[in-house]
């Protein structure tokens, strides 16, 4: 597929958040909600937006002390690898799958968690065969007093959507016997956004990158004796970020992210790094799939 600039831009508003209603997000965007809605079904008939799922946001839910974290390595198989990590670990939300070019430097695997016990769960991964240059970090800490007390219509709301994910707003008042604004309202108290941190549940995007054609979100690994902040000033105009706030992966490489539209975008992007002075692009790490694991979520809600 050929990707076009609004088909991205709906992705990552996808990726953000879960959209039912027109929302300031989607006209600043230059969506109304049918307008976005069938982009994501060209999305979806292309496969690059395999599915929607719903995922727990477990702090809010259970209470309690949790961190949120992050897993980067490299695995001689990264499917058995993740494998092997859900089936042990109760939390793990997302996995990314990557290209790295050299295949011997860069993470091809990485996963997001929740964990309450996030030294014996890290102790548990640096024990796991076939996964090298491991690198287990917080990325963000929680704490709730109390767990959050769902009655059994809001279970059933989300068991709803664990079930239809992609379910409109018509489909699920009509599915309840409600209007949409009972929808709205179930919405506005559990869907977890950057403004309700108290929400418990996500929908997330299932994104198959390799079907794009001209696009592709890269990371470049850098050797620079710079400042992370300083290669920041340097490159933001030319739209690279920082990746990981500037911590350097496994303590040497600097790494940059940006989106990159085509093979020429790419080599002009590897080049324009390589003209700055005490900089080396080292490797790139080409961001090939996402899932959203959910293995967890009825278990977690209870009936």
């Amino acid at each position: 597929m050929i990707l076009e600039p609004p088909d991205l831009l709906a992705l990552r508003l996808a990726e953000t958040r879960h959209y039912l209603f027109d929302h300031p997000d989607l006209r600043n965007a230059g969506f109304t909600i049918q307008a976005y809605r069938a982009r994501l079904d060209r999305l979806a008939s292309a496969g690059i937006l395999r599915s929607f799922h719903l995922t727990l946001v477990v702090p809010p839910l259970a209470g309690g002390n949790w961190a949120w974290a992050a897993l980067l390595g490299r695995a001689e198989a990264p499917y058995d690898t993740a494998h092997q990590l859900t089936s042990r670990l109760p939390f793990i939300t997302e996995i990314l799958f990557n290209a790295c070019f050299p295949a011997n430097i860069g993470p091809n695997l990485a996963l997001l968690f929740f964990s309450r016990d996030l030294e014996n769960e890290t102790r548990f991964i640096q024990n796991l065969a076939g996964l090298r240059e491991l690198e287990v970090f917080k990325i963000r800490e929680y704490s709730y007093p109390v767990s959050l007390p769902l009655s059994g219509e809001e279970k059933a709301f989300i068991r709803f959507l664990i079930r239809n994910p992609d379910a409109d707003a018509q489909t699920i008042s009509t599915h309840f016997g409600q209007n949409e604004n009972w929808v709205r309202a179930k919405l506005d108290r559990l869907l977890w956004t950057e403004e309700n941190h108290f929400g418990i549940f996500r929908i997330q995007p299932a994104i198959d990158w390799s079907k794009a054609e001209n696009f592709g979100h890269f990371h470049f690994l850098l050797e620079t004796g710079h400042r992370p902040e300083e290669i920041a000033r340097l490159t933001a105009e030319n739209g690279f970020q920082l990746v990981m706030s500037g911590r350097p992966l496994g303590g040497r490489y600097l790494t940059l992210e940006a989106d990159v539209w085509g093979m020429p975008e790419l080599i002009n992007r590897i080049d324009l790094l390589e003209r700055l002075n005490g900089v080396r692009v080292v490797a790139i790490v080409y961001n090939q799939e996402v899932l959203i694991n959910t293995t967890w979520v009825e278990k977690l809600l209870g009936t």
